[in-house]
């Protein structure tokens, strides 16, 4: 979860980016004092509204130089052909998502999960950035004084994926791989039946994530159900942590437990020797599958997708 700022930091963030903003706006000669909106860094095209959680954003043309600063969008990014100037780091870790290998290398961090390098970004003279739902206002407003800044309104799993793909212009070579990726998950559970359910676990215990999370979304594209633990829990994106005596509300058929740091792995294997957990259907079936953390519990997009339906693939079939 996004931690909040004080008042002292946001004003402070704000004194620092705003000289900075108005020094590259006169160093680039931009009308609009925006380096996003520079003809030098944007292919011709018609221009577009895009959606987005703070009212419509205009882009002009085809953006070339893109910062992402969340791992769904980096991932999107990615999946078109489009190598942004600047991204975050992944949740749990000090660079790009190591999913995306060497597709995310060299790329200039410039974020960390929660804060934004407002000096690093501008540096970067993106023409859009893209970022995550829970970007904060203030964050939004210091960032759209750089360039057109995307944050998707709150919705499923795919509505913010098609946003992105709306701002980069590729819109429809994105719903085309999206719904290959589908049609794959539907034929990876050839027939399955079942619930399924994913838990990523942390040194204070497992969390159950969202069934409208991409990963258990593509569980019930391959026939398996969620676990109504998951399915109950809102616009949170995980539950609360559960005790190993509560483990039973997350005792499905198919259970995808990530780690995202060695302490999740030692917590982990610790409970692994406790009955509470051998005592689980999946577990006593063999049916407890191990995931990559940073693919099945933090990311999205259609780099990710194929990681979460290749795993399911080798589930389904064991």
């Amino acid at each position: 979860m996004p931690r909040s700022r004080s008042p002292l930091r946001s004003a402070a963030l704000t004194l620092v980016a705003t000289p900075l903003v108005m020094a590259l706006a006169a160093c680039s000669g931009s009308d609009s004092g925006t380096p996003g909106d520079s003809t030098e860094k944007a292919a011709a095209g018609t221009g577009r509204t895009v959606q987005t959680a703070f009212g419509e954003v205009k882009i002009d043309g085809t953006p070339k130089k893109v910062v992402t600063l969340n791992d769904a969008s980096l991932d999107t990014a990615l999946s078109l052909g489009i190598t942004p100037v600047g991204t975050s780091a992944a949740r749990g870790a000090e660079g790009a998502p190591a999913y995306l290998g060497e597709r995310a290398e060299g790329i200039p961090l410039v974020a960390t999960v929660r804060e934004p390098n407002t000096e690093a970004i501008l540096k970067a003279e993106p023409d859009i950035i893209l970022t995550g739902a829970d970007l904060e206002k203030s964050q939004y407003e210091t960032l759209s004084a750089i360039a057109p800044t995307i944050v998707p309104a709150a919705g499923d799993w795919r509505s913010g994926l098609d946003t992105y793909g709306e701002a980069l212009g590729k819109a429809d070579e994105l719903d085309k791989k999206i719904d290959a990726l589908l049609d794959r998950a539907r034929k990876a559970g050839d027939g399955a039946k079942g619930t399924g359910v994913v838990m990523r676990w942390m040194p204070g215990g497992p969390i159950v994530m969202n069934a409208a999370n991409m990963p258990t979304a593509m569980l019930r594209e391959a026939g398996l159900a969620p676990m109504p633990i998951a399915e109950d829990l809102g616009a949170q994106p995980h539950s609360d942590p559960l005790s190993l005596e509560n483990l039973t509300k997350a005792d499905a058929d198919h259970v995808f437990i990530a780690t995202l740091n060695a302490e999740g792995d030692k917590a982990l294997e610790a409970a692994r020797s406790e009955k509470a957990f051998t005592r689980m259907n999946a577990v006593r079936a063999g049916q407890d599958h191990g995931v990559d953390g940073q693919v099945w519990s933090s990311s999205n997009g259609p780099n990710a997708m194929e990681q979460v339906i290749t795993d399911i693939e080798k589930a389904l079939t064991k």
